[in-house]
Parts: structure tokens; C-alpha cells; sequence
């Protein structure tokens, strides 16, 4: 199949390259240039340019596109919010009404942030939506165009990792804070269900294979505090965890309010393609690619 892939230098981009190359014809595009493979066409582009993103369609033809573009800063988005709108609405309707055209496959990357985090269990499809920041505003506003298509699929999911080709993500702020012996606060009163993007990207791969749309969570089956994460990459990292400490997210002022629950239940998901992982199960695949030095070779392709 002939796949392409938005925000492909991202965490999950980077991944997705890897899968899916293995198999199909991939085409990537993104503002700065990622992992090289061959036989992986880059075309580098703001795909918020409504021109250039119809010509890279009709130029690479694809079956699928997995849209992962995001501004993933939630606070530079309470700063940038046209072009947040831009970036996950506006962009996401134009690929969804071209690709609907010829019928052809949207995958779009939501986020677990699209609602209040009040709930006291995880979230699941049918539960009512509330983002209270721009970010999760404009990400929502981004799943409508798609469900409303033949072929649209919208992935609500949080995902770990290494992000190579940016800045570093919550996990790596995490083992970087381990390794210096940094002061590490984190919340008790933030939870969520992360997913390692290789998982995801597995997930992904076989969504593509069957005829499946619609809304559906993708996450660990296990919902744990931001606190509860650290103290469990320093178990399996084998680093102290002295320097880790408790705050709530009460205790500081950020730019962009944030849900305390972002639970996400996959249920749904499961019953069709019958997977089962763990936040544990992400970490210990972060330090199986740390100790084989599998990032460091991406960064240096």
C-alpha cells in the first residue's frame, strides 16, 4: 500500500516509518526531515499550507494517511491559538475532504486531553467530551471532519517514548532528571494510561490491514499518577529514587489548564484486535532500546 505520514519526524512518526516500511510504500512529510530509510520518500513542508499539502496528495497518491502533526506543547498553544486551529482542524478537514474523494483512509492521532479529567474511572468513546485548553479544543475540533468521512478512523491515545528529532518527552525529562540526580517533581494527582509508540505503531499497522472506522481509545490497560510513572522508570532504569518527589498539579501556575484524569479505557479497541499492554510493559521497552542504544542510532542516521 502506498501510506503517508504527517509529523513524521515525531515520536510516533519516527515509529511509524519503521513499521510500516517494512511492507508498504511510505511518504513522509513534515516541517523538518526524520529518520531515513530507504525506499521512505521525504517531501518537508507546513502542512497547515493548504496548497502545498493538496499537491504533496495528488503527487503521492496514498491509500492511507496517519495524520500525527500536532503542536504537542500545550502552553504554546494557549500562545499560538490560529495557528493551533490551523495546524489540527483546518489542515485535518482539507486531507479528510480530499482523501474522502477517492475514498481513501484517514488515521488521525487525537489526544486523551478532550476531556475534564473529573471522572473518577477511564474515559471511554461515549463519554461526554470537555477539553479545558486550546490544545484539546482544537484536537476535538480535528476528529469531527474526520468521523464525518467514509474511511475516517480518530485514535485518542498518550504515548511514551523517544522523540529523536525534537525535544525530549515527558519519559526522557524523566531518566534525564534519574541520570544528573536532578530534583524531579511530579504530580499524584495527574494520572493517565501511556502507550509506547512502537506498541501504537504495531496497533496502527494492523488497523490499516482491516476495513475498521469510527472513534476508538488506544492506551495501557493500567491508569497510574504522573508520580506513580517516575517511580517506576526508576525501578526498572535501576536508578535511585531519593530525588523524586510529590507536588500536585494545584501547587503551580501553567499557562494551559490541564484535566487531572486522562484515563483512557480500550476496550472497545481490544474486543476488535484483541492486544494487551501495560505502562510497565512501555517502560521496560524504553530500557530494552536504551541499553541497545536503538535511539542513538536513529539520531545518527
Amino acid at each position: 500500500m502506498r501510506i503517508g505520514i504527517t509529523g513524521a519526524s515525531g515520536m510516533l512518526g519516527t515509529a511509524l516509518i519503521a513499521k510500516l516500511s517494512k511492507n508498504h510504500k511510505v511518504f513522509a512529510t513534515s516541517r523538518v526531515m526524520g529518520y531515513q530509510l530507504e525506499g521512505v520518500c521525504w517531501d518537508c513542508f507546513d502542512i497547515t499550507n493548504l496548497n502545498k499539502l493538496s499537491r504533496w496528495l495528488n503527487y503521492t497518491c496514498p491509500d492511507v494517511v496517519v495524520h500525527c502533526a500536532a503542536m504537542v506543547n500545550v502552553d504554546m498553544c494557549e500562545k499560538n491559538q490560529d495557528y493551533a486551529t490551523k495546524l489540527h482542524y483546518e489542515s485535518t478537514a482539507n486531507l479528510a475532504k480530499l482523501l474522502d474523494e477517492d475514498k481513501k483512509k484517514l488515521i488521525y492521532i487525537s489526544t486523551d486531553s478532550v476531556f475534564d479529567g473529573t471522572k473518577s474511572g477511564e474515559y471511554t468513546e461515549s463519554d461526554k467530551v470537555n477539553p479545558l485548553n486550546i490544545y484539546a479544543k482544537t484536537k476535538l475540533l480535528g476528529e469531527n471532519p474526520v468521523l464525518s468521512i467514509e474511511n475516517g478512523l480518530v485514535i485518542r491515545t498518550n504515548i511514551v517514548g523517544w522523540n529523536v528529532f525534537g525535544k525530549s518527552s515527558f519519559a526522557e525529562w524523566i531518566l534525564n532528571g534519574l541520570i544528573n540526580k536532578e530534583q524531579l517533581p511530579l504530580f499524584t494527582d495527574v494520572k493517565f494510561s501511556p502507550i509506547h509508540v512502537i506498541e501504537l505503531s504495531q496497533i496502527i499497522n494492523r488497523i490499516i490491514d482491516t476495513k475498521l472506522t469510527g472513534l476508538f481509545h488506544c492506551s495501557s490497560r493500567d491508569c497510574l499518577s504522573k508520580y506513580e510513572f517516575g517511580i517506576k522508570m526508576a525501578e526498572i532504569f535501576n536508578f535511585s529514587k531519593e530525588k523524586i518527589r510529590k507536588i500536585s498539579i494545584d501547587d503551580i501556575s501553567l499557562e494551559a489548564e490541564r484535566p487531572k484524569n486522562m484515563g483512557l479505557s480500550s476496550s472497545k479497541l481490544k474486543s476488535i484486535l484483541d492486544f494487551d499492554v501495560s505502562s510497565y510493559d512501555a517502560i521496560k521497552l524504553m530500557k530494552v532500546q536504551y541499553d541497545n542504544g536503538w535511539y542513538k542510532r536513529i539520531q545518527g542516521n
